[in-house]
């Protein structure tokens, strides 16, 4: 059989114009470019079903070349029996993806293992023009999600839009880690974003009380969260905590942005998280339900 025909002639002009177009920095166009190239390649191959990408945001105009690193976290969903392997991934990519027969990209890459995660690092090359780009992909077991696995509508901007779906990781399990994080590290945090992306959650996806209270209880006694009066007291007074608020505005000034508020951050995130957790501390159960659409709770 012939070689598949290329999908996707896009050169340096024409990333030229629509940086112009869009008023991004060409290279941050060419990064969002071969990222978005990257994953819908992985999300064609037949394993796409099982790499479930855990930072999507990155495919989106507002992410390109923004984060410093060009990152792709994906987990692999194990069958089982499956061993992950670096050897296996590697044949995978070679066989499976069709590094440089569907665009005008050409592919280098070499991979690592660090601990459970396997880290393949790529450099792409467009009309001469080189952008490393990294796939971090770390393996579980199937059924090990307590929430549906999601999907990701990513518009292609070099494909007039086209919209590729892509499957992600479950967003229920990235706020529960997120909330991990935000409950351990206080205010020695490290990266602010782990609050926009419990901002965002909590704008999109609805919690029953009465679950949520019980998922929340059970998370933090399996990670040796204490949720007593000590820490409920630390995170209630973040909202007008000046250090915290510093913090997030020198995040939003890193982006090139000033919104939204740390208050109104701050302020959805523990409209949500207190109810519950007060009920926790005086040994009731809480029955409201949070509406994204509302941005609060109905009882």
């Amino acid at each position: 059989m012939g070689r598949n025909p290329k999908r996707n002639l896009v050169g340096k002009t024409a990333l030229w114009e629509k940086s112009s177009e869009l008023a991004l920095p060409l290279e941050w166009m060419l990064a969002g470019y071969v990222m978005q190239q990257l994953a819908v390649e992985l999300a064609e191959s037949e394993r796409g079903g099982r790499l479930l990408l855990k930072n999507p945001g990155v495919l989106e105009m507002s992410g390109f070349g923004r984060n410093g690193a060009n990152r792709l976290y994906y987990v692999y969903v194990k069958q089982p029996g499956e061993i992950f392997s670096k050897a296996d991934f590697a044949v995978f990519l070679k066989n499976t993806i069709k590094w440089d027969t569907q665009t005008n990209i050409t592919w280098s890459w070499r991979s690592r293992a660090e601990g459970s995660k396997l880290i393949v690092e790529l450099v792409a090359v467009l009309d001469e023009m080189r952008m490393p780009v990294e796939l971090v992909v770390d393996a579980v077991e199937e059924g090990a999600f307590a929430y549906p696995v999601g999907e990701y509508p990513v518009r292609l901007l070099m494909e007039n839009n086209k919209i590729c779906r892509i499957a992600v990781y479950p967003l229920a399990e990235i706020f529960f880690d997120d909330l991990g994080e935000v409950l351990t590290k206080l205010e020695l945090i490290g990266d602010m974003v782990v609050y926009e992306r419990i901002y965002e959650t909590l704008g999109v996806l609805n919690f029953e009380g009465r679950q949520f209270q019980k998922s929340f209880e059970n998370y933090c006694a399996e990670h040796a969260i204490a949720l007593d009066e000590v820490r409920y007291g630390q995170m209630e007074r973040y909202q007008t905590y000046p250090y915290m608020e510093k913090k997030w505005k020198s995040y939003l000034k890193k982006k090139k942005r000033n919104a939204p508020s740390w208050e109104n951050v701050y302020g959805r995130f523990w409209s949500f998280l207190m109810p519950p957790w007060d009920a926790h501390l005086h040994g009731l159960i809480y029955l409201g339900s949070w509406i994204s659409d509302l941005g609060r709770y109905l009882d």
